[in-house]
């Protein structure tokens, strides 16, 4: 990795991705689509006020260093730019991990999701579940998921993550909903290697906040069939899962409701899905835990004196409406 140097001019590093010199090498290389992203911006620096006038403005924008191209697609545009009929928009949603309610599995200190298929320790019939809660600290058991639970996911929001904005049913409408900006599907990008399914919700899932309460998570999941081969990520298969209108809005109807402590979106809300993720089976008979992860080690506090194998992998979650997008680090466990 590295930044080309930038004295003001426009730059255009392009470099032909894994997949593309494939194609070269085959004579059936063509450019059909392409993508454009400014990850290296900080658009904080436009400086209306410079003592030199308008055409200083942007100059620091300019003069950013940019980064050199990469040829993997997963390493190298986090945030494309997108293009809209509306031209005088003035937000849009970003993606967050749900780490309130009780029903979410959220990100650990160490920034992983753990994820397991259960099991139990050969030596006392310890679960799994129990071993990796009773190592990990009280704040970070809250990031552990069991495959095979109904009542756990990973919840994902979108919306308008700005306070200015109250997160009322009306402004979603005005904000979101009449813009095109609710993501009604979300493509989720999982190594095939290491996992073997994912699961999404069903139209019976809802996120809401109606009757006075703080905020109440119904969840239906139901395992997604695998949309095929991800063209643009090595060994990445890709499956499509449902978005559903997120009703969890600040009391704007007369009504008595809170949203903060169930929702992570300051503003407005569009959309969430909620996803359940199934390892592959024989991860530890395949070696792959040697390979690409680590064996035989202790985790947390150690508390229960298990020790455990995992490998961490990376879940990519893209809306189908706005390419809002978010990346899910998980670490898949089990007992050593």
């Amino acid at each position: 990795m590295a930044f080309l140097d930038n004295s003001g001019d426009i730059i255009l590093d392009a470099v032909l991705t894994d997949v593309g010199r494939k194609r070269m090498a085959q004579g059936d290389f063509k450019i059909s689509k392409f993508a454009i992203g400014d990850d290296e911006i900080d658009y904080g620096l436009y400086n209306k006020n410079h003592p030199s006038g308008s055409a200083y403005y942007d100059l620091e924008i300019l003069q950013t260093p940019v980064l050199e191209a990469f040829t993997q697609n997963n390493a190298n545009i986090n945030y494309g730019l997108m293009s809209f009929t509306k031209q005088n928009l003035l937000y849009l949603p970003t993606a967050k991990i749900n780490n309130k309610m009780d029903e979410a599995v959220r990100l650990s200190s160490n920034g992983v999701i753990f994820v397991h298929n259960g099991g139990t320790a050969p030596s006392d019939g310890t679960s799994l579940t129990t071993a990796l809660e009773t190592d990990l600290s009280a704040a970070d058991s809250k990031s552990v998921l069991n495959s095979n639970s109904t009542s756990k996911c990973i919840l994902i929001e979108t919306g308008i993550d700005d306070s200015s904005i109250n997160p009322t049913s009306a402004e979603q409408s005005s904000k979101i909903l009449s813009n095109g900006l609710a993501d009604n599907t979300f493509r989720v990008a999982y190594d095939r290697r290491f996992i073997d399914s994912i699961s999404g919700p069903t139209s019976g899932t809802t996120f809401t906040n109606s009757g006075g309460v703080e905020g109440v998570l119904t969840l239906f999941l139901t395992e997604d069939s695998a949309l095929g081969t991800d063209t643009l990520v090595e060994n990445y298969n890709s499956a499509e899962v449902l978005g559903i209108l997120n009703t969890v809005y600040k009391d704007g109807d007369g009504t008595d409701r809170t949203d903060t402590n169930a929702s992570v979106i300051a503003g407005p809300r569009s959309t969430f899905t909620a996803l359940n993720i199934t390892p592959k089976s024989g991860l530890k008979d395949d070696g792959s835990f040697t390979k690409f992860g680590k064996t035989g080690q202790t985790v947390g506090g150690a508390i229960s004196g298990k020790t455990y194998d995992f490998l961490d992998t990376i879940v990519y979650i893209n809306g189908a409406s706005t390419n809002v997008s978010i990346q899910i680090p998980i670490r898949i466990i089990q007992f050593a």
